[in-house]
């Protein structure tokens, strides 16, 4: 087996007397798509927002290909070529679809602040660049034709797709998406399918999600984790996964998963 491209080991965050993830131990291959599960509050987001930089772990050690990127700054985490997008949508309403896309890229740009006032040779060259870049961008998530609209007016599925877009823009090794399918019908939730499957298929890049369509889950995951109270009780295939006794008990409480045990039995 290949070098994850994602390790996480033994992280840890307590909020007061709270646990909110416990000693959690993840990995993701490369071009791998991995879901992390579990009932309302064990401790998803926050084990996104660790390993993204949001929040400051306690302890355990965050690695990006090889590199330690415990406890580095939310841009310094994007920077090292891993982009996320969240629970609740964080567009810049008033700015174009276009303008969304842009602003994700320049991260990457390097003719600074002096550069953009002067408007150099340089500064063109890779605003230019730029907007090249996110009209491929857009069009790969198919919102092209909505380039120069503004993203406030955009339905709210289209609205998570622009957020994609404006994480791919930072050309990320590993893109993790918070709910994805989150408030969308099954056309749309058919739609982000095929959108995840594409950004590894045809991007190359490795996807960590939250979810909470479990249909969407079992049909897209090369591989399951599951958290429950900050624990990681469960990891494996959606079969694995499906049938775990402690997964059951989680979501339908101990008196159905025993009853699964007997009948399994």
């Amino acid at each position: 087996m290949s070098e994850a491209l994602l390790e996480v080991t033994d992280l840890d965050k307590s909020f007061g007397g709270l646990k909110a993830v416990d000693a959690v131990s993840f990995a993701v291959p490369e071009k791998a798509i991995v879901s992390v599960i579990g009932p309302n509050g064990a401790g998803k987001t926050t084990f996104f927002n660790l390993v993204t930089g949001i929040y400051l772990p306690d302890g355990g050690r965050v690695r990006l290909a090889g590199r330690d990127i415990t406890g580095l700054r939310a841009d310094r985490v994007a920077d090292a070529g891993l982009a996320r997008t969240f629970q609740n949508i964080r567009l810049f309403a008033g700015m174009t679809v276009l303008e969304n896309v842009v602003v994700g890229h320049s991260l990457r740009l390097t003719s600074g602040y002096f550069g953009a006032l002067f408007r150099t040779a340089r500064f063109r060259a890779e605003n230019a660049a730029s907007i090249a870049r996110a009209l491929d961008l857009l069009r790969f998530v198919g919102l092209a034709a909505k380039a120069n609209e503004l993203a406030g007016n955009l339905p709210y599925g289209e609205q998570r797709r622009l957020e994609v877009a404006r994480a791919l823009a930072t050309e990320p090794r590993l893109l993790l998406l918070d709910e994805p399918a989150a408030g969308m019908n099954p056309q749309e939730t058919e739609g982000a399918k095929a959108l995840i499957l594409a950004i590894r298929a045809q991007l190359g890049i490795s996807v960590v999600l939250i979810e909470h369509d479990m249909r969407l889950v079992m049909s897209l995951s090369d591989r399951i984790t599951v958290l429950d109270y900050g624990r990681k009780i469960a990891e494996g295939s959606a079969h694995e996964v499906r049938t775990h006794p402690q997964v059951i008990e989680a979501y339908l409480g101990r008196g159905v998963a025993a009853g699964t045990a007997g009948d399994a039995a």
